[in-house]
């Protein structure tokens, strides 16, 4: 651990920093809460101040403050040691100075871009038409204080010029995406006459910007919407507009609506579903997945109701499916965008975006499916999308979904499936979303026990535990290394450390709340992992039924029962 890991963890509280996300109380020595990381009713994730560790046994997910900073706002190992450094006033050794102050630079720049724009569109005469415009669409004046919005003036140079008052210079306006270069030298402003919208990373840092052009000023040989190109700040297929504001949104309400345009999600969020994301100009990326991939498994794909939208709801769908994802659609009528319905029928926004519909009922009821032609052309598009699922509980289910919506049988689908060559969609693969696993009352019961045993290492020999009475793997493998001596780093600051400092935690709250002693507890415990092992052992006997089975069921009848006594 550097020095400046343990500054940080010395100067702060592992219960302040997680209380600000999760509400905690008292249990023992330890804190618990509902654990942000999936849904529960009853409390199993557990905070250990005196260890400045956190573990939930709902979804066995555990560790240090940094890795719970990274977790909870989707960040990497060097994001979350720069965020608590700053709050914990650690200065951090600048490695590589020339470029790091380079980006801090561009960044500066960036929100300083962005601050000239709105400041222009809510308060100067030049922004004024475009904020009338903005309000003609439904937009909010609050709405435009919330994302930023900005108004770039239709001249040349009026950023570039402001930026240069402001001390920087033309490489600094150029690398920040601000500026282009002209053939023959000199610079121009890359927005003109656009409604402006900041683009932040997962961090909430301006990175860059997308510009829709305003209607007095469109000739049609310009881009509806153009966008900052890719810097060192920002790249396209790794950026999802608005993420960084809905992250907290899309892991309370389980799934991420997926529309086409910033005006979108300004309008959707306006009206109160904060779950929604835009990609930045570009199709839906195994990126941008990835990035989603940390908050939710669940896609509500939302495009318009056009063709352009039926080709990005496809596009969209094969790079979801192939990140593992769940896919659900949101469909609109032909020519209705998101924005639209939001300003022409507010009072239908909620019904409309709950009503998802599952993926292959659309797909088929899109490609049309009246004839026998037609239902082999369907089964001709579908089942490449199918052989990209990687859940195979969730490929059955759109296996069955369309056998049924095709009247055609599942084993023809299948038998299509196994025909048809895999092609993958993208270089590299994304590793499936791994279900959550709630702890069984068997595990629960085995990490109760080594609780004890790390509570109270002096039980440890008053008791007979063989190693193949526990059923997890990981209890196993602790309990073996808990038997050697001394115990091995590898259990108590290896990788199951925050395991087992949550399970002592809960063991000391038992004991502390137990009328036995640790002994008595531990003794009873054994007992019960003993008897459980010898009836699993006895149904394996019955199931044989050989002579020399019978006889070892009867001695194992006779231990079980002298267990009881």
């Amino acid at each position: 651990m550097s020095r400046e890991t343990e500054q940080i963890k010395e100067r702060l509280s592992i219960a302040e920093v997680v209380g600000e996300y999760v509400k905690l109380k008292q249990a023992g020595q330890s804190l618990k809460g509902l654990c942000p990381f999936h849904s529960e009713k009853t409390p199993s994730f557990i905070v250990t101040p005196a260890r400045g560790s956190w573990h939930c046994f709902g979804c066995s997910e555990g560790g240090d403050v940094f890795s719970f900073i990274e977790k909870i706002e989707g960040i990497d190992f060097p994001a979350a040691l720069k965020l608590l450094a700053e709050r914990a006033g650690v200065e951090l050794p600048d490695r590589r100075p020339e470029v790091e102050n380079h980006r801090q630079k561009l960044l500066t720049l960036l929100v300083d871009a962005s601050r000239f724009y709105h400041e222009i569109l809510m308060n100067q005469k030049a922004g004024k038409r475009a904020k009338e415009y903005l309000i003609g669409r439904g937009v909010t004046e609050k709405t435009m204080e919330e994302f930023m919005i900005g108004y770039a003036p239709h001249g040349w140079d009026t950023l570039s010029k402001w930026l240069h008052k402001k001390g920087y210079a033309d490489q600094d306006i150029v690398a920040s995406g601000m500026a282009g270069v002209k053939d023959r030298g000199g610079t121009f402003d890359r927005f003109r006459g656009r409604i402006m919208f900041p683009v932040s990373d997962l961090q909430g840092r301006v990175v860059a910007f997308g510009g829709r052009i305003v209607p007095w000023h469109e000739t049609g040989n310009e881009g509806k919407y153009v966008n900052s190109p890719e810097t060192a700040l920002y790249e396209k297929r790794r950026t999802v507009y608005n993420l960084s504001r809905a992250k907290r949104r899309i892991k309370a309400s389980k799934g991420c609506i997926v529309v086409e345009g910033y005006m979108d999600v300004v309008m959707l969020v306006q009206a109160g579903i904060e779950h929604v994301v835009a990609t930045s100009g570009t199709a839906l990326t195994e990126e941008h997945v990835s990035l989603i991939s940390r908050f939710t498994n669940t896609l509500h794909l939302a495009f318009d109701g056009d063709v352009a939208g039926w080709k990005a709801t496809i596009a969209a769908t094969q790079a979801a499916l192939a990140g593992g994802m769940h896919v659900d659609t949101i469909l609109f009528p032909d020519g209705v965008d998101p924005a639209d319905l939001v300003k022409d029928a507010p009072g239908n926004v909620e019904s409309v975006f709950s009503n998802t519909r599952p993926l292959m009922e659309v797909l088929i009821e899109q490609l049309g499916t009246s004839s026998s032609g037609n239902k082999e052309q369907a089964l001709a598009a579908i089942v490449p999308l199918l052989q990209l699922v990687r859940n195979p509980i969730e490929q059955g289910t759109m296996i069955e979904q369309v056998g049924r919506l095709l009247r055609v049988p599942e084993r023809q689908v299948l038998d299509l499936l196994s025909q048809v060559p895999v092609t993958p969609s993208f270089s590299t693969p994304i590793p499936p979303s791994a279900p959550i696993l709630s702890e069984s009352k068997d595990i629960q019961a085995e990490r109760q026990l080594l609780g004890m045993l790390l509570a109270y290492p002096h039980v440890r020999t008053a008791v007979d535990i063989q190693r193949e009475w526990f059923l997890d793997p990981v209890c196993r493998e602790v309990y073996t290394e808990l038997q050697r001596t001394p115990v091995s780093s590898r259990v108590e600051d290896g990788k199951y450390q925050s395991l087992l400092v949550a399970i002592q935690a809960r063991a000391e709250e038992l004991s502390a709340t137990s009328s036995n002693s640790p002994e008595e507890e531990v003794r009873t415990m054994v007992r019960a992992l003993h008897k459980r092992y010898l009836r699993s052992k006895l149904h394996t006997l019955a199931q044989e039924g050989s002579p020399g089975a019978l006889v070892e069921f009867q001695q194992i009848l006779t231990q079980v029962a002298e267990i009881d006594r």
